[in-house]
């Protein structure tokens, strides 16, 4: 019983101090554009993607997560923060350029990965081309495929805007900011 306690002690004091060192770390990049104006022309959101690969690099983690659990937690607010302080204006002007980083986005690292399955393993091409297909029912083919995306596409866009649309107005019509934040977190997992 008291090699359990030592263990766990242990492990909690690791924890903490793991805990301590992202909160210190995220403290500091936070404070850092304050302290030194040219960290000002960095956004906030980079300058944490650039002390969390640091903080990977040195194998630092506060707990292990899968990456399915980490899609779940933090994907829906950040994305709902994103489309929430979306400016209309901004979107319509640089509607082309994102529509090419999308699809190009995607393009680019499935011909990369094609030919590098192609020419490092031997992979035959159409082969290659099936790499993360999903396993099951999928269908191959040009209209299953563009059918489905346009489905995707068309529902998503869908609710999203009438769960977004429904959620702003409810958000106006109160002053009650514990209402605010409990509507807009419920909207943002629940979509």
């Amino acid at each position: 019983m008291a090699i359990e306690s030592a263990v766990t002690e242990v492990a909690i004091e690791e924890n903490f101090k793991q805990f301590l060192l992202v909160l210190s770390v995220s403290l500091s990049v936070g404070t850092l554009p304050q302290v030194f104006s040219w960290f000002r022309q960095i956004p906030y959101t980079l300058l944490l993607v650039i002390a969390g690969l640091g903080l990977a690099l040195v194998d630092v983690r506060l707990v292990n997560l899968s990456p399915e659990l980490i899609l779940a937690i933090f994907l829906p607010p950040l994305l709902f923060e994103a489309a929430w302080n979306l400016k209309w204006a901004n979107l319509k002007r640089d509607m082309v350029p994102i529509c090419l980083y999308a699809v190009l986005g995607v393009l680019i690292p499935i011909i990369g990965v094609t030919i590098g399955l192609n020419q490092f393993a031997a992979v035959p091409l159409t082969t290659a081309l099936l790499v993360g297909l999903p396993l099951g029912t999928a269908t191959l083919g040009f209209q299953p495929v563009i059918i489905q995306l346009f489905t995707v596409v068309g529902i998503g866009v869908a609710v999203g805007g009438l769960i977004g649309f429904g959620i702003s107005d409810l958000t106006q019509r109160f002053d009650l900011p514990l209402v605010e934040q409990s509507l807009t977190l419920v909207s943002a997992y629940g979509t």
